[in-house]
């Protein structure tokens, strides 16, 4: 149970301070032990760090694969919008989306490469259902017949510029921008018969 409170304590730290800039002792502090208690568990701030990593993997691949499920009654364009909107709030208001956020932009030196790696791997599950419903929006006829690396670059592109907007402007504002990125990402791969 610590341990699992020492790994719950550790990505709310590195999502919010980094992971320069959180002690053992803070960590320690905030779970309610000493610092000498936290070596029961774990030999360093970098093993620490390594097992919230492969947490955060672990949650991400729990939330594709059952959170994401999508009703299949959902037309083409509204299982798109239906991903749009989660990946973007999960990515804006999580503890998870916070410690993505920290990491891919100020990511640790020791741990930029593996960081990489594991956020292409996170990448990789949410591809897999992206492709699932570009392929239903081919099969009818609804979006434009564009490799599939086309389009999953094009809908990865719009989600990261909302995570850097979501950064910079108000709420009023971010909305604005998001339905205006969806607006035109849908356009530009809707079927021009539609």
């Amino acid at each position: 149970m610590t341990k699992d409170k020492i790994l719950n304590v550790a990505l709310d730290m590195f999502g919010q301070f980094g992971y320069e800039d959180t002690a053992l002792s803070d960590i320690a502090k905030t779970v309610g032990i000493k610092k000498p208690s936290i070596y029961n568990h774990f030999n360093s701030k970098e093993d620490i760090f390594r097992e919230v990593l492969d947490e955060v993997i672990r949650r991400e691949r729990a939330f594709f694969s059952e959170e994401l499920k999508i009703a299949s009654d959902l037309t083409c364009e509204e299982q798109l919008r239906e991903l749009f909107e989660q990946y973007n709030e999960r990515m804006a208001t999580s503890e998870v989306g916070l410690f993505w956020k920290r990491v891919t932009f100020f990511p640790p030196e020791c741990f930029a490469e593996v960081i990489k790696e594991k956020f292409k791997e996170v990448e990789g599950t949410f591809t897999e259902i992206l492709k699932d419903v570009f392929h239903k929006g081919k099969e009818e006829a609804v979006i434009r017949d564009l490799p599939f690396e086309t389009l999953t670059a094009s809908f990865y592109t719009v989600i990261d510029g909302l995570f850097l907007e979501r950064h910079f402007y108000g709420e009023d504002e971010y909305l604005l921008r998001k339905e205006a990125s969806w607006k035109v990402f849908w356009l530009g791969i809707q079927h021009p018969e539609i």
